[in-house]
């Protein structure tokens, strides 16, 4: 699935129309694979609530299977940054 959604624009397009710019980070380690997502937006609760609703059935699924979501349930909260070498 992965490097399906590399290969298809309407992933990237889904994205845009979404009005974020999503990054996806697979980090490799001894005890499995830890997959990184970043959004950026103006408001990237509401971006990620319109992803979901517009999902494709097969991904949604892909996505149950191996993340746990359920696009069908509310959206859980947003990650807390506490760090930022920047700030």
């Amino acid at each position: 699935m992965m490097s399906q959604i590399k290969s298809t624009p309407d992933f990237a397009n889904s994205r845009e129309a979404a009005g974020v710019h999503e990054r996806s980070i697979v980090q490799n380690t001894p005890v499995g694979d830890f997959l990184i997502i970043t959004v950026e937006g103006d408001d990237p609760a509401a971006s990620w609530a319109k992803i979901m609703s517009t999902m494709p059935p097969e991904f949604a699924e892909f996505a149950a299977e191996v993340h746990g979501l359920d696009v069908n349930a509310p959206p859980p909260p947003l990650p807390e940054m506490f760090f930022d070498s920047r700030a």
